[in-house]
């Protein structure tokens, strides 16, 4: 015979399943680009796509050597990731990784995703602006250029 307590703890953990679904799948997805980035070649041309703002503009964006930075970090050279692109490494892969498990967390204890304080949603796009001027200063450009 199914107690009161039973039902309520199946149907909990029937929703906590469910939670957990999408910060999951969204982990399998990140997990798996990763892997295919850090067993392919970024170096080769024509393995990834190249940045069409670059490619129209002939100034680095934002992004330009993530996808390497990736790379290096998943091969353990810290080094040639910060010299590839300090922001990712320094700040939107900590920052991702950090809101993805908030994520999985939020979803585990049953709440809603969580919610990303304005000054964090204002501040990175506000950050990586300032980083796509500086680092295309001709000036500076050896030191930021991927």
């Amino acid at each position: 015979m199914t107690t009161t307590a039973d039902a309520a703890a199946g149907t909990r953990s029937a929703s906590r399943g469910r939670r957990l679904a999408l910060p999951l799948a969204a982990s399998a997805v990140v997990g798996a680009a990763t892997a295919y980035t850090a067993l392919a070649d970024p170096y080769r041309e024509g393995f990834f796509p190249s940045c069409m703002w670059l490619s129209l503009t002939g100034h680095w964006c934002p992004g330009c050597g993530g996808l390497r930075a990736v790379h290096e970090l998943a091969h353990g050279d810290v080094a040639a990731a910060l010299g590839m692109n300090p922001v990712v490494v320094l700040i939107v892969l900590p920052l991702g990784i950090a809101l993805l498990v908030a994520w999985l967390a939020q979803a585990w204890r049953g709440g809603t995703s969580p919610r990303i304080p304005l000054w964090l949603a204002v501040g990175v796009p506000g950050l990586l602006f300032v980083f796509w001027i500086v680092r295309n200063i001709p000036v500076l450009e050896p030191y930021l250029a991927p």
